[in-house]
């Protein structure tokens, strides 16, 4: 194998088909371990060997990745014995463009890729449709709504205040109609926090003076005559 033209042609193969990143760093290891064994068909590689390489601590992770690499045919598998490890043999991107290998694996790949684009499309239509349009709610609902909270909003003037603006909050449609009864709640809370303490200031601010006893006794005279 040339291994310079397998790595080139490698990064040329997944640009047009899915493989994900952790079955590319394993076919980079076999690689490096088929080079430094001089290109034998088969290298024998244990899992332990190729987990410690990928820094995975479950086995069954590495068979997952494992399984992606023959399903692209990319790699063949030979499952070893006790005390004999599996076997792998690379699938030479030379042999497949010079035609000495019958490939088969291309248009499943191109099928797995096409289910994949169809996966994600109908996964985007889903989250669409997750997104609701809005509806309005009932004047029971807000009543209720209000009721658990127990805030002083008037359903019927909170209804009618946004139906008179489509259930519009400045330019853009409402989304939740329990947010806005709680900024209701929040703004009535200030609002009337601000009024207590205009009346409590008004109160404050009356003039009061201190009254002497001649003062006193001349208003009594006063009002005696009278």
């Amino acid at each position: 194998m040339n291994y310079i033209f397998e790595l080139n042609a490698f990064e040329q193969w997944v640009e047009t088909h899915y493989l994900p990143i952790s079955s590319q760093i394993l076919w980079y290891k076999l690689m490096s371990i088929c080079n430094k064994a001089g290109w034998s068909e088969w290298v024998t590689v244990g899992n332990q060997r190729l987990m410690a390489a990928l820094q995975m601590s479950r086995e069954a992770t590495l068979i997952k990745v494992r399984d992606e690499l023959i399903r692209a045919g990319l790699i063949e598998y030979k499952r070893g014995k006790k005390g004999c490890p599996n076997k792998y043999r690379m699938i030479s991107f030379t042999l497949k463009i010079e035609g000495k290998i019958e490939v088969k694996t291309g248009a499943k790949t191109k099928v797995k890729n096409e289910k994949i684009y169809k996966q994600n499309e109908l996964k985007e239509k889903d989250a669409n449709a997750s997104k609701k349009k809005f509806t309005p709610p009932t004047l029971k609902e807000v009543e209720a709504y209000c009721k658990e909270r127990e805030n002083t909003i008037n359903p019927v003037q909170f209804i009618d205040f946004y139906d008179s603006k489509g259930w519009m909050i400045g330019k853009s449609e409402m989304k939740d109609w329990k947010a806005a009864v709680r900024t209701w709640e929040r703004n009535q809370k200030s609002t009337s926090g601000q009024l207590s303490q205009r009346t409590k200031n008004k109160f404050n601010d009356f003039p009061q003076r201190e009254y002497s006893e001649a003062e006193f006794l001349e208003l009594e005279r006063r009002l005696l005559k009278k």
